[in-house]
């Protein structure tokens, strides 16, 4: 088995949901194929389940606008002393978490960093 830790980058497996799934609710057909990072780790052995924090371009077209409408109704919601003491430019940020089965993610490798580009030696 995998070792995982927080911070890993996942992907939820393509597979269809079986009736354990509905039991235990840690499988849905919309959670296939979702990217994102563990954030935090709960159990041990095989019961073993992650909390991953989604990549919401990830997300299918359905649930991502429902996403968005939620974000936008709770940020027009922050009260105006928590607007102006935020980070200026900061935008409000709602992580959309899904908890998993550990035999449910597969690694996925960290995007790699972009290289420098180098400078043109006629600028």
């Amino acid at each position: 088995m995998l070792r995982w830790k927080e911070g890993d980058r996942a992907q939820i497996a393509d597979r269809a949901p079986t009736p354990a799934d509905v039991r235990s609710q840690l499988f849905y057909g919309h959670y296939r194929k979702l990217t994102g990072t563990v954030l935090k780790l709960y159990g041990s052995g095989d019961a073993m389940q992650a909390a991953l924090d989604v990549d919401l371009e990830t997300l299918p077209e359905e649930i991502a606008v429902r996403h968005r409408e939620t974000r936008t109704l709770m940020s027009a919601g922050i009260p105006a002393a928590a607007r102006r003491a935020a980070t200026p430019g900061e935008e409000f940020r709602l992580r959309y978490v899904v908890l998993v089965a550990l035999t449910d993610l597969v690694r996925q490798r960290s995007a790699p960093s972009p290289k420098p580009v180098a400078k043109s030696l006629s600028q």
